[in-house]
């Protein structure tokens, strides 16, 4: 499972060699306490992790995340949104442990070196290219959190199932509009 981890958290999941499922998790909702956030967050992670109990069982589950900002990001961001998604992480990836789940962090320049061929792209314009290299492997993110997702799943099976993972090289792939 691959986490983009926000307010609308996108998720990718599946097993490497196939099309991941692509998705959206809203995990905040307009008038939340901080609390009714992290609590949706860890309600959602107990549910997915239940309807993969086999997979957790047999230590077949794994989570891929992006690192955590640790600093803010010059005038990016605000300081609720920062502990809203430090929250998200702490309790999300906390949980799965808990549950004996394989959690990685990575950074997300990392990943995007990896997917797009540069690490260094401003974040709507990687969210919009891993749209396009998504598109061109046939997946179908609904929305651009969604894609970042797509990429951290890649990401994963490039690290644990190297031969099962799509090529995204972009001399082999033709990569639509986002």
């Amino acid at each position: 499972m691959g986490l983009d981890l926000a307010s609308n958290t996108g998720v990718g999941e599946g097993r490497p060699g196939q099309t991941p499922r692509l998705y959206d998790v809203p995990l905040r909702a307009e008038g939340d306490d901080f609390e009714d956030t992290w609590g949706r967050a860890c309600g959602w992670i107990a549910d997915r992790l239940y309807a993969e109990r086999d997979a957790v069982a047999a230590g077949d589950f794994r989570i891929i995340v992006e690192a955590p900002i640790m600093t803010g990001m010059s005038g990016k961001t605000n300081a609720d949104s920062l502990l809203i998604t430090k929250g998200l992480w702490a309790s999300i990836t906390g949980f799965a442990r808990a549950r004996r789940v394989m959690v990685r962090r990575v950074a997300v320049s990392t990943v995007r070196k990896a997917f797009l061929g540069r690490g260094d792209i401003p974040g709507d314009v990687a969210k919009r290219e891993a749209r396009k290299v998504c598109r061109a492997l046939g997946w179908d993110p609904p929305s651009l959190d969604a894609a970042d997702a797509g990429a951290l799943w890649w990401y994963g099976c490039n690290l644990w199932a190297p031969n099962e993972a799509p090529v995204v090289d972009p001399r082999v792939l033709k990569r639509r509009a986002a």
